[in-house]
Order: structure tokens, then C-alpha cells, then sequence
């Protein structure tokens, strides 16, 4: 038994604006950004593994980055 039936249909009603998209459709936006105004490729690009990898090199000091440079085993040296 449901204690509030009006309560409930209320409730439903707004799940169901919610699943179907009502707002985003009734409101569309003019520009498809975040609200830093950074646009999805924009942010696929920045998250993607590789931009990562790049912006943690980027934070390595100088000379951490030239240690590993000349501390890294070539491949020639290994195949010898």
C-alpha cells in the first residue's frame, strides 16, 4: 500500500522527465561546452594516456629528465 498515491505519481513523473531527457531537450544549449567553457574533444584530448604521459614529463625537473635520458640502456648495447 502506498501511504501518499499523489506523492508517488509526482515522484514518478520526475524520474521519468529525468530518463527521457525532457530538460536537455526543452532547454538546448547553444554551445556543447563544460562550464569552464572546455569543449568535449578538448577534454577527451586532455584525459587521453598519452597527453598524460606528456604533461608528467613535463613536470620532471631538468635534471631528472636528462638522468634518464643518459641512465636509459640503448638497444644496441643490449643486443651485444
Amino acid at each position: 500500500q502506498i501511504s501518499d498515491p499523489e506523492a508517488c505519481d509526482q515522484m514518478y513523473e520526475s524520474l521519468v522527465r529525468i530518463h527521457t531527457n525532457f530538460y536537455k531537450n526543452k532547454y538546448p544549449r547553444l554551445k556543447d561546452t563544460t562550464f569552464t567553457g572546455v569543449t568535449v574533444e578538448d577534454c577527451r584530448t586532455i584525459l587521453a594516456t598519452d597527453i598524460l604521459k606528456q604533461m608528467e614529463d613535463m613536470k620532471k625537473g631538468t635534471w631528472k629528465r636528462l638522468r634518464e635520458k643518459f641512465s636509459a640502456k640503448k638497444p644496441e648495447e643490449d643486443s651485444k
